[in-house]
């Protein structure tokens, strides 16, 4: 079937670019956007616009990340918190937990199975963890604690910020993958942090620990 689609669009040149040009759009909104029930609206309202697989999977990754109906969680920033955490933890590992507990980010974030997946399926979940760092920076540089100086005393200045925010990125995206010995298999997550990074803070990538 997508063969025969492939050719008839190769027959209409100008038609496939305006459709890539349409689809660039609003997945570029999609994954600027943080607030999951404006996310999801963005995606109602294109149903049918991709391939199948496309809209197959990114419904598979929308599941996995925020559930069936309610949008109070997010999976995928959990799974961050749980990296830097352990990034930051003991270096203690009694009875392998923080390789089982690797693994299971892995799953969750669906890293795993990606590894095994053709390179449009990687794509489509390293724009999604792109998301999930968008919406790590923007929930802690909204948080005044976050921003706060010791015991409260004033706040921390932009630059300040910037450089608080990239050494969580660099607990989550590099210190913990060494830890567990999981560098390749987390190798779109930490593309996806320097993305998201990069775009929130340009020219201050020099802040990150990698």
């Amino acid at each position: 079937m997508y063969r025969q689609k492939e050719k008839v669009d190769d027959a209409y040149p100008l038609h496939r670019m305006r459709k890539k040009q349409m689809e660039h759009t609003w997945t570029k909104e999609f994954y600027q956007e943080t607030d999951p029930a404006k996310r999801q609206q963005i995606l109602k309202e294109h149903i049918g616009e991709e391939e199948a697989w496309e809209e197959e999977y990114r419904t598979r990754l929308w599941t996995a990340r925020y559930g069936q109906r309610r949008l109070q969680k997010d999976e995928f920033v959990r799974c961050l918190m749980e990296l830097k955490y352990l990034a930051e933890g003991t270096s203690l590992d009694p009875g392998g937990d923080r390789r089982k507990m690797g693994a299971r980010i892995l799953s969750t974030l669906c890293l795993a199975e990606a590894m095994q997946s053709e390179e449009g399926y990687q794509k489509i979940l390293e724009d999604e963890l792109y998301n999930v760092f968008l919406k790590f920076i923007q929930v802690s540089r909204g948080g005044r604690g976050f921003t706060s100086l010791v015991f409260g005393m004033g706040q921390l200045s932009e630059e300040g910020i910037a450089k608080k925010i990239a050494e969580q990125i660099s607990a989550i995206a590099f210190r913990a993958p060494r830890l567990l010995r999981m560098e390749k298999e987390f190798t779109l997550l930490r593309e996806a942090a320097l993305r998201a990074y990069r775009q929130e803070y340009p020219n201050r990538e020099h802040f990150l620990n990698k």
